[in-house]
């Protein structure tokens, strides 16, 4: 019983995590979108510190009361913005190929560029997942993403090569993501955005580490006998 009451004393002490209340009925939908898509606006030209719950009820042309229904508080608005963000960013980085590429490192290349090219298209993210004030929430989400962009990647990966068996591979593609995250957020402190030489350079430091663990050459999966893969997660 003891074990009991201290386990949950140590739940308690926790940080509740404060997050929207998603509407179930489509006018609530409609309202809700509405709000998100006038914070990502707001996120064009404004810091994350910067910006409050009145501030995206008026971009939204709503009562200050539909943003508080929705919104417990400005932390709880920026991650609904996130999952946005972070499901396009998992969806695009699952994305077949439109032509199948003949080695690992081109995968990799034409992902990497194409997540950075989202990330220059939507200010907002560059803001919410590279900026200096990133919000802790967004932090503690940006740990979830991380291990559901391992996941697709390694899927993605079997579905056209034969991928040998690697020690901790998850862990080795978690380093992965983690600096190629490193290198756009250093593209945007210094730029505001990322420009082409920075993709290329965190496409060089992220395949010189996966060499480490990967043969150069992996034979590729026929056609016929690729891997079903998944379905593709939704943008929220």
């Amino acid at each position: 019983m003891s074990n009991d009451v201290e386990e949950k004393a140590a739940a308690d002490r926790q940080p509740k995590r404060i997050v929207a209340r998603r509407p179930q009925r489509k006018p609530g939908q409609l309202r809700f979108r509405k709000l998100l898509e006038a914070l990502d606006e707001l996120l064009v030209t404004s810091n994350v510190q910067d910006i409050g719950l009145y501030q995206i009820a008026a971009k939204a042309k709503v009562p200050n009361a539909s943003v508080y229904h929705f919104f417990p508080s400005t932390e709880a608005a920026l991650l609904a913005l996130a999952e946005v963000h972070h499901n396009a960013l998992l969806e695009l980085s699952m994305l077949p190929l439109e032509v199948r590429p003949a080695r690992w490192q081109d995968l990799f290349r034409l992902k990497v560029t194409s997540a950075a090219h989202y990330h220059n298209n939507h200010p907002a993210a560059l803001r919410l997942f590279l900026g200096a004030n990133i919000s802790l929430e967004v932090k503690t989400a940006d740990i979830s993403q991380l291990h559901r962009l391992v996941d697709g990647r390694s899927q993605l990966l079997a579905h056209y090569f034969h991928v040998p068996s690697v020690p901790d591979w998850e862990r080795r593609l978690a380093t992965y993501f983690s600096m190629i995250d490193g290198v756009f957020s250093l593209a945007y402190s210094e730029h505001g955005y990322i420009r082409d030489d920075y993709i290329a350079e965190a496409h060089l430091a992220g395949i010189a580490y996966l060499r480490c663990y990967l043969p150069e050459i992996l034979v590729p999966r026929e056609q016929t006998e690729q891997r079903a893969f998944p379905d593709r997660p939704g943008a929220a």
